[in-house]
């Protein structure tokens, strides 16, 4: 959980913070702040969730859990935003220049948003036992 909280916070950082996102001077400067705030907010929340995952605590499977809630909660919306709010899109290139695997379109940031929730889901599984509660050894 530790990596997957760190590289999503850092990736998004760096696919993110670019010239086909951030930095793009077609982008209207309110969505260009609203891109940035949305970023630092995950940057804070895996902050506290890394922080929740290596303090003392006798209740360390609320960590795993708040850990996992919070890569599901950041991937999860990359599947439907597009649906609640019909104006926005999964492509941030060129109108007909979507990357395409056999012609179908494949979108690049559902491909990373799916490999994180697997990986999550990976996470608490290799975290859990038998019964469905997380196994983590208490540090006290």
């Amino acid at each position: 959980m530790s990596v997957l909280l760190s590289v999503g916070g850092v990736l998004s950082f760096v696919l993110d913070w670019s010239s086909n996102h951030l930095l793009n001077p077609a982008w209207h400067a309110h969505a260009r702040f609203h891109g940035a705030l949305m970023l630092f907010l995950l940057a804070g929340v895996s902050l506290t969730g890394l922080w929740l995952l290596w303090r003392d605590s006798r209740e360390p499977e609320v960590a795993v859990k708040v850990a996992a809630l919070i890569s599901i909660s950041y991937w999860t919306p990359l599947f439907y935003i597009p649906f609640v709010l019909p104006s926005s899109t999964w492509w941030a290139g060129k109108v007909g220049a979507e990357p395409r695997i056999d012609g179908v379109i494949v979108y690049p940031n559902l491909v990373v948003a799916g490999v994180f929730l697997i990986a999550t889901r990976v996470a608490l599984r290799l975290l859990s036992s038998k019964e469905g509660g997380v196994q983590v050894p208490v540090t006290h």
